[in-house]
């Protein structure tokens, strides 16, 4: 096995109409979308939440990665993947915007104010007051780490696969920050403690470009969370392979976990 690297302190330092469709993914559900007027995005920000069927142990709410919207978990399977390891959870996504790396943007918009102070209350109103737990992909997992540290009350499971990180503002992708202050502003290395006591799981390919970063996170994490490296790249098809591994290394969260208010 390759050498972890050093630390990253050695490098640095209202819903709108409903549509239901039945089945969900062969967890023996429903599927139900719609829209709502944020404040925090333009336009309206499409979601959707599988249901499974009977009274679900939890919630997962799944962020998108960059160019996709509220149905990437659908599209990569992921309430047919909770069902194969027998987490019976329902599954909600939301538009998070193209590009906006789920954080407050020059441009005045706000992925994660949306989610956590629109979407999430939506979700509790549909499915109860059942644990909730983040799951993200590239863009989408970098911006889950970032919301679960910023509402860690909120949150019992975090699976996150080929997060999208950078050790310096110079190294991000265009676009991602709009300046090294937004960087460093957002940065999820200081606060990772925060996620100490949640089930976290990260997976990655060993040929993704972020491969090299995501271990030095798993390095940087000094308390209990599963890891799952494995061939592949910065893809669906990993990212299907790594769901099933991941929602059974939470899986335990959601039932150790009572009801919320």
């Amino acid at each position: 096995m390759a050498a972890v690297p050093r630390t990253r302190r050695a490098f640095l330092l209202g819903a709108g109409a409903a549509v239901l469709a039945a089945g969900c993914g062969g967890s023996g559900g429903e599927e139900v979308s719609g829209s709502f007027a944020s404040r925090y995005m333009p336009g309206r920000v499409g979601w959707t939440i599988s249901l499974p069927a009977g009274k679900p142990a939890g919630v997962l709410v799944c962020l998108n990665g960059y160019g996709g919207n509220h149905r990437w978990a659908f599209d990569l399977g992921v309430p047919a993947a909770a069902a194969s390891v027998g987490l019976h959870v329902a599954v909600a996504g939301v538009d998070g915007g193209h590009d906006s790396y789920w954080h407050r943007r020059a441009n005045g918009t706000d992925a994660q104010a949306m989610l956590l102070r629109e979407f999430l209350p939506l979700v509790r109103r549909r499915v109860g007051g059942v644990p909730c737990g983040l799951m993200g992909w590239s863009m989408g997992g970098y911006g889950a780490l970032l919301a679960a540290e910023v509402a860690r009350a909120d949150f019992v499971a975090l699976a996150v696969a080929s997060p999208a990180l950078w050790l310096a503002p110079a190294d991000t992708a265009p676009g991602a920050f709009d300046s090294p202050a937004d960087f460093y502003a957002n940065d999820v290395w200081p606060h990772l403690g925060r996620l100490e006591g949640m089930a976290v799981s990260v997976a990655c390919g060993t040929s993704d470009p972020f491969y090299p970063v995501t271990r030095v996170l798993v390095a940087d994490m000094h308390f209990p969370h599963h890891v799952w490296f494995a061939p592949g790249g910065h893809d669906a098809a990993f990212w299907r392979a790594a769901a099933p591994v991941q929602l059974r290394a939470i899986a335990g969260a959601f039932r150790r976990s009572p009801p919320t208010a």
